[in-house]
Order: structure tokens, then sequence, then C-alpha cells
């Protein structure tokens, strides 16, 4: 999916780990932009890009099923929350 495309980090916490999907990210120490993907030399602060979220999880090693909903809400989850 072409929303899928981007940069990814995963946050270990203690309790819970938390993946981070962005295309544009802004940092006083960095930019990166999906347009300039092919220019960065990863990781970048622990964000990499991957054309796939499963991509991404096979990277970081966790489980798409504990992820997936929190960065890519369906449009059944976006309905029971309203």
């Amino acid at each position: 999916m072409e929303e899928e495309k981007g940069f990814y980090k995963l946050e270990v916490g203690t309790k819970a780990s938390v993946m981070i999907h962005g295309t544009h990210l802004l940092n006083k120490n960095y930019t990166l932009h999906i347009s300039q993907k092919d220019t960065y030399t990863y990781p970048v602060d622990g964000w990499t890009y991957f054309d796939t979220f499963s991509e991404a999880c096979q990277h970081f090693n966790v489980p798409e099923e504990d992820h997936r909903q929190y960065l890519f809400p369906s449009d059944d989850l976006e309905e029971d929350l309203v």
C-alpha cells in the first residue's frame, strides 16, 4: 500500500514497544523527507526507510498484528471510535 511507504522507528519501552511511521520528519538535528529517501545513511536516530509495513516489522523483529492497528487503522476501527 502506498501509505505504508516511509520511515519507521521502534521505540522500545519497559511494558510495550511502539512503532512510529512518518514520511516527512523534522528534528533540530536532521530532516527526513520521503522524496530524499535514497540519499540518507540509515539508521538516522533510529529511523529507517521501508517500502512496506511488513518489511519494517521484519527488520525490527516485531509481529505485524501488534502494531498495524495503531499505524494504519481500518475504516471499521475508525467507525467504532465515533
